[in-house]
């Protein structure tokens, strides 16, 4: 069976013009590498205020010394969509992958409809690594993992992004390339991480909209000089007036 594990990079999340799609395709048997190819959407490329928006725009010369070098091809979207569209069924591709793929689908999806070309994943099912993750890498190890590193969303729950997965599993010193190929590799490795703990290649597994930290913690409160303690795993916080509840 042959997969594809894709990512973008993109100018916004609200209207995200990519700039950048790296995708490569395994045999996901012997998880040989088949194909690994990246491009750089000619058309959000030249639009230098475009492309100026983008989070990672400072990233510019990496992108320029890959098509130097032959590793990044300049394209224009529509046909970077053709040639994917063409290996994936010169290989037989079932199942495309990538982590938070609701994003990337909106990604070609929104593209695609700008640019008035066809969709190279409309007839290839998109599976969510982060629902492998979260079904068979997310256990207490990983938790102390978190609680060790601080490895905690904004809000306070255990971090599950690929940067923060893939330190758990092989370098905790590794730091995400944000370009589209070099995420590809990484999510793959944390792909078939979750396949040796017993994922199912081809099978959507539910994805967690946060993996709540239910740690324990003390909030001290001193009264007419008598300090009262008490401990709580959660916390909210109401419009009306600011008053804090504790569970």
């Amino acid at each position: 069976m042959n997969i594809v594990v894709f990512d973008t990079e993109t100018t916004s999340l609200e209207k995200p013009f990519t700039y950048n799609i790296g995708y490569k395709i395994i045999d996901a048997n012997t998880r040989t590498e088949l194909v690994r190819r990246e491009f750089v959407a000619e058309q959000t490329w030249k639009n230098l205020a475009l492309f100026s928006t983008a989070y990672y725009a400072d990233k510019r010369p990496i992108y320029v010394n890959a098509m130097r070098g032959k590793k990044a091809f300049l394209e224009k979207y529509g046909y970077i969509c053709r040639i994917m569209a063409k290996d994936f069924r010169q290989y037989k591709v079932e199942y495309a992958y990538a982590y938070n793929s609701p994003f990337d689908e909106k990604v070609f999806d929104y593209n695609c409809d700008w640019f008035k070309c066809y969709n190279p994943f409309d007839s290839i099912p998109i599976i969510d690594i982060r629902g492998c993750v979260h079904s068979f890498l997310i256990d207490n190890d990983y938790k102390e993992f978190c609680e060790e590193n601080k490895y905690f969303t904004q809000s306070g729950n255990y971090s599950t992004t690929a940067e923060t997965v893939y330190r758990y599993l092989f370098d905790n010193n590794f730091v995400e390339a944000h370009t589209a190929l070099a995420d590809s590799d990484i999510e793959a490795e944390i792909l078939f991480a979750c396949v040796d703990k017993g994922a199912v290649v081809g099978v959507s597994y539910p994805v967690m909209q946060s993996v709540s930290r239910t740690v324990p913690r003390t909030l001290e409160v001193v009264k007419d000089g008598v300090t009262h303690s008490f401990d709580y795993t959660k916390k909210i916080v109401t419009k009306e007036g600011n008053k804090i509840f504790l569970s």
